[in-house]
């Protein structure tokens, strides 16, 4: 079935010229944000005019189109191409000093006939003859930045986040990966400064288009030579709920076995909801697992000490003898590359197969 993004809104219920074949049911997106989202609208009053703030404004329809792609992903997700009766409210939830935005996008999936309604709609598409000079100035404003970060000069001040979240500006995401590397990389010894840098970053790209983000933090676990960087993006897709199975896949086919890992753990990460699909790509993401994780280390016979039998050992990659069942006394590894904090592919399976078992009993398949 087609791409969430060719999923047809409507905020009216139905719109001359196209046929509804099947309603499907109610849907829903949800979007929060802190009020640090929004921090330059007390902050930075420069461009108030009438009580009304540009940059806020523009956060808000960041969100706004955050709503938008998800609820259109949720239509996809259960066979409709389109939504009617779209409505958009807007909360503050507020409780013990803090408070949050939240937006939440309200329709129903149907499942229409697509041919009629693009033509229907092409009808009515008016091309755009003119553009505004605020749209001219962030262009040019852009590609300033753009050159800056290509040039490693990148100054990552206030007013460039401020900047970046508010355009979507995904070009420069590489850039602010090396920027902030030490940081990822040691969290410990920067304290709030890593604070501000995650709660900056996950803004970032949460306002970003969902094959953006997708796009942008799968290719870069993939293509960063710091393992730690790619640990950080993986936990960013635990946090925006960005699993994909296919994107998952490719990362456990990867030469790297440090990606490999990476890729076993997001395997485990859980989706905000699941369907019969699921059931199928869960299975087989888990047979893959199964297959594919092998010993590492090869084993081996070695005489005892003051006699003449042989017991068997396990030589690492690292070249240490090891006694079979214990991690390598040097390297720290298992036979199968594991250290012991992480993951290893038999407790994956492990939390795999029991999501299948909830998924299987709650659809009765």
């Amino acid at each position: 079935m087609g791409n969430p993004k060719d999923v047809l809104v409507l905020t009216t219920s139905s719109i001359e010229g196209i046929k509804i074949k099947k309603p499907l049911k109610p849907v829903t997106a949800h979007v929060v944000a802190g009020t640090n989202f929004f921090s330059d609208f007390m902050g930075g009053l420069t461009d108030v005019f009438g009580g009304r703030s540009n940059a806020y404004q523009k956060q808000l329809s960041s969100i706004y189109n955050e709503a938008i792609e998800k609820i259109k992903l949720a239509t996809h997700e259960i066979g409709g191409n389109c939504i009617i009766g779209l409505s958009i409210d807007l909360d503050e939830i507020s409780g013990k000093g803090k408070s949050m935005f939240m937006i939440t996008a309200i329709g129903t999936a149907v499942i229409i006939e697509k041919e009629n309604a693009t033509n229907t709609l092409s009808d009515r598409d008016d091309k755009v003859e003119i553009v505004s000079i605020e749209k001219i100035n962030i262009l040019r404003k852009k590609q300033e930045l753009i050159k800056e970060a290509q040039s490693g000069i990148l100054t990552t001040d206030e007013d460039f986040w401020n900047f970046v979240i508010e355009n979507q500006i995904e070009e420069v995401f590489p850039n602010i990966l090396k920027r902030y590397s030490d940081i990822i990389t040691t969290p410990q010894n920067y304290g709030e400064a890593y604070n501000s840098f995650n709660k900056r970053f996950i803004n970032y790209v949460g306002v970003l288009k969902e094959d953006q983000k997708i796009s942008l933090l799968y290719a870069n676990i993939k293509r960063t030579e710091n393992t730690s960087v790619a640990e950080y993006l993986s936990k960013v897709i635990k946090d925006l709920n960005l699993f994909n199975y296919d994107e998952i896949i490719k990362l456990l086919n990867d030469d790297n076995f440090n990606v490999q890992k990476i890729a076993l753990k997001m395997a485990t990460y859980d989706k905000p909801f699941y369907d019969q699909t699921d059931k199928k790509n869960l299975d087989t993401i888990l047979e893959y697992i199964k297959s594919n994780f092998f010993e590492r280390g090869t084993k081996t016979m070695k005489k005892q000490m003051l006699s003449s039998k042989e017991k068997e050992v396990w030589n690492c990659e690292c070249s240490k003898i090891n006694e079979i069942g214990e991690y390598c006394s040097s390297c720290h590894k298992d036979i199968k590359g594991f250290k012991p904090n992480e993951l290893k592919p038999s407790e994956a399976e492990k939390q795999i197969e029991q999501k299948i078992d909830l998924i299987k009993e709650y659809l009765a398949i």
